[in-house]
């Protein structure tokens, strides 16, 4: 198979799997905390539940997959387990017309294991990035083409599946945020498909390594991560410059509908506006490589970026600058995204991507459980400011990127990506 064509696979994977958690992540806080007068605690919880999960087997996933040099039996399993608990939480939440102490335990296990297999896909999908790039086509590129693809899924998602969330179509005879995420996790799957049945892995391993191996051999790399020169401090910065993207995501249509009085229909248009911009972002971000000389000097920059614009959106009043900024701010982090899993693809040795992937995807996670704590705590202390005490949590997303910034400093770009 031509690797434009595995290149292209893999780029519709990230399509689908965006179209599907674009809407879990835009309407589960609506539905549970807005129509059903639910803690936001309980998001906060099952972020720290999944994270504790993921430390527990996905290192030993990544190594059992460089082991046997194999990407797709792993990525297969967790994408239909992602899809089972989709649409599993989807029929649930149908059926919920009061949150009872044991409905929202349910909805806390599905939404929380939904969140495990969703995560725990990109172990295996962002270790596809070197090999696909070993064929004379660069890792910026192809990270920046399945972001991009990335973020058209997004769109999509969010506009087709509007009318159903409105209630003016169902499909399922019945509308609404629940029917969403049945109809995102069949998209999920039909869209998944070709990349799950035509993309390969490149090269293969007969024996399969002892599993009391694969165990000893995933905590040694865990705690060796520090030996690889950039890798820690790149996955400090990477924690928190996620920490922020993560938080938003979990509460930006909140934050949008509660501070910016914003209807369903203009929540989701300008979110789409945001998310189109991050689809130019991704697709510039080899070019502002080449404009500037480094793949370090290019995620700097848009470090830098993303901070002002956060920190001026965090108090903005007029609309127009409102909406200036959040182009703005789709651009930066559409970068930023794109550039640093090729980078950091480029850290790490070319025998462990699986697993160091595994270790990025942790301290991913990781940053999720910060963010929700850090937000939650600004708007406890700036109470008194009504419902503008989200700006100053907005505000402190920024000053955590600020942080990003300075360790990131301490990163020593790999020869090869300059």
């Amino acid at each position: 198979m031509r690797n434009r064509t595995r290149i292209l696979l893999w780029a519709l994977y990230d399509f689908a799997n965006s179209l599907a958690f674009a809407n879990v992540s835009f309407y589960f806080g609506l539905w549970f905390i807005s129509q059903h007068g639910a803690s936001d605690a309980w998001m906060s919880a099952s972020v720290a539940v999944v994270t504790i999960m993921l430390l527990g087997f996905l290192p030993f996933l990544g190594r059992l997959s460089d082991g046997v040099r194999l990407r797709m039996p792993f990525l297969i399993a967790c994408t239909l387990l992602t899809i089972i608990t989709l649409l599993a939480l989807g029929f649930f939440m149908h059926g919920v017309t009061t949150l009872t102490t044991g409905a929202t335990v349910a909805v806390f296990v599905l939404y929380s294991f939904f969140h495990l297999f969703y995560m725990s896909n990109f172990a295996f999908y962002d270790a596809f990035i070197r090999d696909l790039s070993s064929r004379g086509t660069s890792p910026e590129k192809i990270s920046a083409f399945g972001m991009g693809f990335g973020q058209l899924g997004n769109i999509t998602g969010l506009i087709i599946l509007l009318p159903i969330a409105q209630g003016t179509v169902s499909p399922l005879g019945f509308g609404g945020i629940p029917a969403v995420f049945i109809a995102a996790a069949v998209l999920f799957f039909l869209f998944s498909l070709p990349t799950l049945l035509f993309l390969r892995d490149s090269s293969r391993q007969q024996s399969i390594i002892p599993l009391t191996r694969t165990w000893g051999d995933a905590l040694r790399i865990v705690r060796r991560v520090r030996e690889y020169p950039g890798v820690l401090p790149f996955l400090l910065t990477y924690c928190l410059f996620a920490d922020a993207l993560l938080t938003l995501q979990l509460f930006t249509s909140f934050y949008l509908k509660t501070v910016g009085k914003l209807n369903d229909t203009q929540n989701t248009i300008t979110v789409i506006i945001v998310i189109i911009s991050g689809v130019v972002g991704s697709f510039a971000s080899p070019f502002i490589v080449r404009f500037l000389g480094s793949t370090k000097r290019a995620i700097t920059a848009s470090i830098a970026l993303w901070m002002v614009v956060l920190g001026a959106f965090a108090f903005a009043q007029e609309p127009r600058l409102m909406m200036g900024l959040i182009i703005l701010n789709g651009f930066a982090f559409g970068t930023l995204f794109s550039l640093s899993r090729a980078f950091y693809a480029t850290l790490v040795p070319e025998n462990a991507q699986a697993e160091m992937f595994s270790i990025y995807s942790l301290f991913e996670r990781t940053a999720s459980i910060i963010g929700p704590l850090l937000w939650s705590a600004t708007a406890v202390a700036f109470s008194s400011f009504g419902d503008d005490k989200y700006r100053f949590s907005v505000f402190s997303l920024a000053l955590l990127i600020g942080v990003s910034l300075v360790i990131f400093q301490f990163v020593r770009e790999p020869l090869r990506t300059r």
